[in-house]
């Protein structure tokens, strides 16, 4: 039987934000997990009298899930980790240190199952209903991914989901030495998990093959990704340019665009996270070979990067999503917002990034980018039912002329009531359907405690 959303402020964001249909008393109906009619709440509830259940959205707003195409959800075992923090001078303590030492080289199985769970609930909750996600944890191997895909699994989020390809050595420096037996082992989690999750699959979860970097692979092992990416049609999800363009151009005499144009790796099957430091060069190099960029405007200023150049990949045409690498409150609302903020403090221009760019890069530029344009990223019939019901919390009216404003001036996470992932109701009045919240939280504190011990923090 149907299911019926109606009485609510449907913004569709078909084909995009600029130029989606707003339906002031609008309607839409779900069928076998899709989006089966959009129109007035008059019309479709005399088609859909029969319809069960039938969710009431009277002063809400209707609208896609978003679309995060960057996160690391095992990272959240680490936030507030107590450590001094005045070891970390530049993005490559933050690196070596926060990323490698007193994370991922500990991670186990374990952590990145109660971690994923704990993420992704988060993320439901805000808002949040695809994810692409890279994880990272050498001594995890193997099994690594089958923690991640059942967590997500049971939580009920989308994800395109691998594991980061690595010749990196735990506990080694990568300027001594790097192992191609590591991207090895990495390859061969990737590999496992797409016998089980096809990339080109109708399953929630779907194979992405993930690749750390330029600078921590040989040539080998990233043409054995683009090989592998092609064999399957995974696509691939990196990141470039999140460290200094110096520390490829010492390497190589190139920087990491030009790497990996040379060895065949990029393409507009590539989710490219950061982006940072780039030149007119390897911005034209990433444009020409349409990679999509992932932007983490948050943890880019965490680390001290920079501010990647967001507006000018826009003018060129390049397709520019948003990701978060799971750091913060994992609330889509403070991503969107700092995307939509800083690069007008950037460049003092208040014109930069207006409201439908920075919902674009939330929306359907992420669902292009991961190769589900056709059934993500806005309400339009036919496509998967990954839908939300928000009570806007505001001190103006929220209508059609000003709910693009809303969303980067006014929305957060907690104004979400209804989270719908393939038709199937996750997220009731604010609360989880698919998990208990209170033992999903409690077993990743549990989890983190124990990655806090082995770095010699008494909890």
């Amino acid at each position: 039987m149907a299911m019926l959303i109606r009485n609510g402020l449907v913004v569709t964001f078909e084909p995009d934000a600029l130029r989606g249909r707003v339906i002031a008393d609008g309607a839409v109906a779900v069928e076998d997990g899709k989006i089966a009619a959009i129109g007035e709440s008059r019309e479709l509830s005399g088609r859909y009298a029969k319809a069960s259940p039938v969710i009431d959205a009277s002063g809400r707003i209707v609208m896609p899930g978003f679309i995060v195409t960057h996160t690391h959800m095992p990272y959240v075992l680490g936030h507030n980790i107590p450590v001094d923090f005045t070891q970390l001078k530049t993005f490559w303590d933050m690196l070596q240190k926060m990323g490698w030492e007193w994370l991922e080289d500990i991670t186990t199985a374990e952590g990145i199952y109660a971690a994923t769970r704990y993420a992704a609930a988060k993320m439901l909750k805000s808002g949040t209903t695809t994810v692409c996600e890279l994880v990272e944890g050498p001594n995890a191997l193997p099994g690594a991914l089958d923690a991640s895909a059942k967590a997500i699994d049971e939580v009920g989020i989308r994800a395109q989901l691998g594991f980061e390809v690595t010749e990196r050595i735990p506990g080694v420096s990568i300027l001594e030495r790097l192992d191609p037996a590591m991207a090895g082992k990495a390859f061969d989690e990737n590999l496992r998990l797409m016998e089980r999750y096809p990339a080109k699959g109708n399953a929630r979860i779907q194979a992405r093959l993930g690749v750390h970097t330029a600078f921590t692979n040989s040539f080998e092992t990233l043409r054995e990704a683009r090989r592998i990416a092609d064999e399957r049609g995974c696509g691939i999800q990196i990141h470039i340019a999140e460290i200094p363009r110096a520390f490829l151009v010492e390497k190589y005499g190139k920087s990491a665009p030009m790497v990996l144009e040379e060895q065949g790796v990029l393409g507009p099957d590539v989710v490219a996270a950061h982006c940072i430091d780039l030149t007119d060069e390897d911005l034209e190099i990433l444009r020409r070979n349409k990679v999509n960029v992932a932007h983490t405007p948050m943890t880019n200023s965490l680390g001290g990067n920079g501010v990647a150049r967001v507006p000018d990949m826009i003018a060129a045409g390049m397709n520019v999503t948003l990701g978060h690498d799971c750091f913060f409150t994992l609330d889509v609302s403070e991503y969107l917002r700092y995307a939509y903020l800083v690069h007008k403090a950037h460049r003092a221009n208040p014109g930069l990034i207006p409201p439908f760019q920075a919902l674009d890069m939330a929306l359907g530029n992420g669902a292009r980018a991961l190769g589900l344009g056709d059934r993500i990223g806005s309400l339009a019939v036919g496509k998967c039912a990954d839908i939300l019901v928000v009570r806007p919390d505001s001190p103006s009216p929220v209508v059609p002329s000003s709910v693009q404003s809303w969303y980067t001036m006014t929305f957060q996470g907690r104004s979400v009531e209804t989270v719908i992932v393939d038709g199937k109701v996750v997220v009731k009045d604010g609360r989880l359907t698919t998990v208990r919240e209170d033992e999903v939280e409690a077993a990743c504190v549990a989890e983190a405690k124990k990655l806090w011990r082995r770095n010699g923090i008494a909890v």
